[in-house]
């Protein structure tokens, strides 16, 4: 169905979403002004926000999208998404064009797009939808996959059929694993994550050949067929939705088989993909749901602990928000991890939910999958009445590993020392990979602070070579080199540059580790005297610093500019740090303030005496400021008090 309503001379738009997956109400259009809400239909939750539509202009022009807030947020925490190619490909807008609701104030929250053609059609979506084609495209990609087997879980109440997906084969000790995502429709999400777990299990990775030498895997990717392709919120259902329908008697033919499969199978890991509300405190952050059984709770925290290992480096560990068991706690009507936690023989039944809007791109959720997965393979899970001992001798335990990688770091300063201690893993031919490379690691690590560089090089390239190194190992072995590299003065630019190339290629490191590396080669550039290197990687710092970083790299930027005699962009960039940090450094309550405020305090009172034109008024109020935190980098203190005695401050 395609809406327009005019009021207005011009342009006009028109807004449909009449395909898999659409969702939206028109209240009104006057003009390039639409008055939208989210279709709830079944969902009793008021609150609930899912909406996707196409919108199209008559003419080029800015639209604005209004949705009323009065029972709750709208548009997540990044904006709308949004697709120029007809939801092939997606991306969110941001919230330059944003407004959200306010607690106490605005209850509307609206956003807008600029049409650069007549006739454009642009698709809008709260967050980044998964529909079926999306699962089409996933499986055909894997068709010719040998490990892989599809059929059918049963058909949906509108005669849908609910795939289900086995990876890995049945047979002695192979432990049964379900998992299973869509149980609310709306939480699309998850099923990217889902995809990264399945693709990691599918792979000829030495995670996805360990993980089908112990395991085989029954997936259902989505448990509300019908939702998914309506486009229905899915959640809060009258009576009640897909995932309060386990017990004896669920009204859901997904359910019902879902359940029946795993007592067929023998199913002792249950875990099922969501996501949770729209955005807030711990709705922007990865967490687990669950019922904290004992051997559930050890698990977790194993599980965690790897997943921390192998996560994506921009992305948060999933927090544990496990609630304790209680007596006379439902056994009907309750959710997938509820049900399957009390199941005979199970070893762990959890939810992850993935936040709507945490991660920047499709590909960022298939990496978090990609990194539980090898995480999960990881994890030696315990048993319900069998405690596993993760502290003495047991390898297999984060535990154990912990202990090992923490001596060796104590003993950096101990060359000979740590040396005979890496010595005595690297020469045993039964250790395992993830410790070698660890071993690896502490003697490059050692190489470099005695300034063997070629060797500290050769050690750091030894643990990317370990089939088992964790993606942390790998993260932490790319910045080395790329440091090394750059301490190194006989190390060629070609050496630096490809070291560089291939941190950047490794998509699990986070942006602020990148700049680290960033650095170091713009140090070396710098002192080189290869300015415009130097000032194009302090660029690419300052864009990937954390915040608070920030203003220090542009005062670097600053002065190699100086150093390139070009005085007028060196000014300008410090009236940059000045523009930055002005309100921030001001008025930044003492609570707060720390040793990244003092930090950044220090940067706004140089950016400022830098500037020709900046008033002693200014640099006068910005030293009392600076003398009133309580934390301030090592000799900030004495300096701005020894000016402020010749300046009379």
């Amino acid at each position: 169905m395609t809406t327009t309503i005019t009021y207005a001379a011009g342009p006009t738009l028109s807004i449909q979403a009449d395909y898999p997956g659409g969702n939206v109400i028109v209240e009104s259009i006057d003009g390039m002004t639409a008055h939208v809400a989210p279709d709830l239909r079944t969902t009793k939750n008021s609150e609930w926000f899912y909406w996707d539509f196409t919108a199209k202009a008559s003419q080029p022009g800015r639209a604005k999208f209004i949705f009323n807030a009065v029972n709750g947020a709208r548009i997540a925490m990044r904006g709308p998404a949004y697709s120029l190619d007809d939801g092939k490909t997606w991306q969110w807008l941001g919230t330059e064009h944003v407004v959200f609701m306010e607690p106490e104030g605005n209850k509307e929250e609206s956003f807008e797009f600029d049409f650069t053609k007549a006739g454009q059609e642009v698709r809008f979506a709260v967050g980044f939808p998964y529909v079926q084609s999306n699962l089409v495209e996933f499986l055909k990609a894997h068709a010719e996959n040998p490990n892989l087997t599809q059929s059918t879980l049963t058909k949906s109440q509108k005669g849908r059929p609910v795939e289900l997906l086995q990876i890995g084969k049945p047979g002695p000790g192979i432990i049964p694993v379900l998992v299973a995502a869509r149980s609310h429709s709306c939480e699309a999400l998850g099923s990217y994550v889902l995809e990264g777990f399945l693709s990691e299990a599918l792979s000829d990775s030495p995670t996805g050949v360990a993980f089908r030498k112990k395991y085989v895997l029954y997936a259902v990717p989505f448990l509300d067929k019908d939702g998914v392709e309506d486009g229905d919120q899915g959640k809060g259902r009258e009576p009640h939705d897909h995932n309060r329908d386990y017990g004896s008697s669920p009204i859901y033919p997904e359910i019902k088989a879902l359940q029946e499969l795993a007592a067929a199978k023998g199913v002792k890991i249950a875990i099922d993909f969501h996501c949770p509300y729209i955005k807030g405190d711990v709705h922007e952050a990865y967490h687990w749901l669950g019922l904290k059984m004992p051997h559930i709770a050890n698990n977790t925290k194993e599980l965690n602990n790897w997943l921390d290992q192998e996560r994506p480096q921009f992305a948060n560990i999933a927090i544990n928000f496990l609630k304790q068991p209680t007596d006379g706690m439902d056994t009907e009507n309750i959710p997938f991890s509820w049900y399957f936690a009390r199941q005979p023989g199970n070893i762990f039944a959890i939810t992850l939910e993935s936040p709507y809007a945490q991660a920047k791109s499709i590909e960022e959720a298939r990496a978090y999958g990609q990194g539980l997965l090898r995480a999960f393979v990881r994890t030696d899970m315990e048993e319900i009445g069998k405690t596993v001992d993760r502290t003495v001798g047991n390898d297999k335990s984060f535990v154990h590993f912990g202990t090992f990688a923490q001596k060796l770091q104590s003993l950096a300063g101990n060359p000979e020392e740590a040396s005979t201690f890496a010595d005595s893993i690297l020469s045993d031919p039964t250790a395992p990979s993830v410790y070698k490379a660890q071993a690896y690691l502490g003697m490059a690590v050692v190489q470099q602070r005695q300034g063997q560089f070629d060797e500290a090089v050769a050690s750091a390239r030894a643990t990317l070579k370990e089939p088992e190194a964790t993606a942390k190992q790998k993260i932490t072995a790319l910045i080395l080199i790329a440091t090394v590299l750059s301490q190194d003065p006989a190390s060629s630019d070609d050496a630096r540059e490809e070291a560089i190339a291939e941190l950047d290629a490794f998509f699990f490191a986070a942006p602020a580790q990148r700049a680290e590396a960033y650095k170091e080669v713009a140090q070396r550039y710098e002192a080189d005297g290869k300015l415009a290197k130097a000032l194009e990687y302090f660029r690419k710092r300052t864009d990937s610093c954390l915040n608070w970083q920030k203003s220090g790299s542009m005062l670097q930027e600053a002065a190699v500019l100086d150093a390139m005699n070009k005085a007028k962009e060196a000014v300008a960039r410090r009236q940059d740090v000045v523009n930055l940090l002005k309100t921030r450094i001001l008025n930044m309550p003492e609570t707060t303030r720390g040793i990244q405020g003092g930090i950044m305090a220090g940067d706004y009172f140089d950016a400022l005496n830098a500037i020709p034109t900046a008033t002693k008024e200014e640099k006068i109020q910005a030293a009392k400021v600076i003398l009133n935190y309580s934390t301030l980098p090592v000799g900030l203190k004495g300096r701005i008090e020894e000016w402020m005695s010749t300046n009379g401050g």
